[in-house]
């Protein structure tokens, strides 16, 4: 999860911020993108778009990543988002 937050994921050290209240408040904020790109790993893993966005042969991706690229693969070609909750009921 360090990682995701940091080099590979959201570039949180490059915010620049140094007040302790500012960088909480962008803390909640990244935790909740990063709840939501690892509910779309999940999806991507339940709906058979994790055979679309990633290679098949092996998984070398974490479900944030996984849900990273699915993100970005459902936005640049206009897919609909699935609506994000906390329990995923998606009959496969």
């Amino acid at each position: 999860m360090f990682s995701d937050f940091k080099g590979r994921g959201f570039q949180l050290q490059k915010s620049g911020l140094r007040a302790p209240e500012r960088v909480s408040r962008l803390l909640i904020a990244v935790s909740l993108a990063y709840l939501w790109h690892v509910f779309l790993g999940v999806y991507a893993i339940k709906t058979g778009w994790d055979k679309i966005v990633h290679r098949t042969d092996r998984c070398d991706l974490s479900l944030f990543g996984l849900g990273k690229r699915l993100l970005k693969r459902f936005l640049t070609n206009g897919i609909p988002l699935p609506p994000f909750c906390l329990f995923l009921n998606v009959k496969t």
